[in-house]
């Protein structure tokens, strides 16, 4: 296991290996992304409350999971980086930092765009809104972090500080409709019965665009990953060959 964890933080092997991952990711990410979206699209009935409006759910529940995500990865990349000092896991860090802001940002809009015609406002300083944005400023708040501090060893110590105590707003975002009186309505419960208000012809095809759009969130990580590590190891003989076979 050791072996393997050393191993995993080379960037070479890293390198390497996710190259091999790559083209599964992307045949999979296609199937999952091109059957979740023509299931939700064409074949999910209309809710009887919230209408056709309920479709923006398979783009606003899986950018936003995904979104609390990028944060606990970043915290746990940015720990590995303070007790065992990876090259690699700060790399990572570093890339999941832009991809949650875009992630949160994109929630945020979709929750917007779905809010409206049910909550009649795009915008209140509702808990989970109010908190999904706090997220959103400290994923911008890393970035420019990162980009002040020329050291790039102190870089990733207070962007892995930073990360770690970010990291406790997560718990908050997923509670805060348990916690206080919001408008945002709490997480829906699935059901295998047909006559259920979650029933199978609904929560199935989110499942799967779920699955799809994480795909596509490994595959930007390890292509931002892959780029970092060019850009940080490019003095390295492996990486001086590899640019001269082209």
């Amino acid at each position: 296991m050791w072996l393997w964890f050393s191993k995993l933080g080379s960037p070479r092997w890293f390198y390497e290996l996710s190259g091999k991952w790559l083209p599964w990711l992307y045949a999979a990410m296609v199937v999952f992304m091109a059957v979740g979206l023509t299931w939700a699209l064409l074949f999910v009935p209309a809710d009887y409350q919230q209408g056709e409006t309920i479709r923006i759910m398979y783009v606003h529940v899986p950018v936003a999971s995904i979104s609390l995500a990028c944060f606990p990865l970043m915290a746990v990349a940015g720990t590995i980086t303070l007790v065992w000092r990876m090259k690699l896991a700060d790399m990572v860090a570093k890339c999941v930092a832009p991809i949650g802001a875009w992630f949160s940002g994109l929630a945020l809009l979709s929750g917007a765009i779905w809010g409206e015609p049910i909550w009649g406002v795009w915008w209140t300083w509702d808990a989970r809104l109010t908190s999904m944005l706090i997220q959103f400023f400290l994923f911008i708040g890393v970035i420019a972090l990162r980009s002040a501090i020329e050291s790039q060893d102190a870089a990733a110590k207070a962007c892995a500080i930073l990360a770690i105590v970010g990291a406790i707003n997560v718990p908050i975002i997923k509670y805060s409709v348990e916690w206080w009186n919001t408008l945002h309505q709490p997480a829906s419960r699935i059901s295998m019965d047909p006559m259920a208000p979650n029933p199978p012809e609904i929560w199935v095809p989110l499942l799967i665009m779920i699955a799809g759009v994480y795909l596509f969130f490994i595959i930007t990580l390890l292509l931002r990953t892959r780029n970092e590590i060019l850009v940080r190891e490019r003095r390295s003989k492996w990486v001086q060959d590899l640019v001269r076979k082209g």
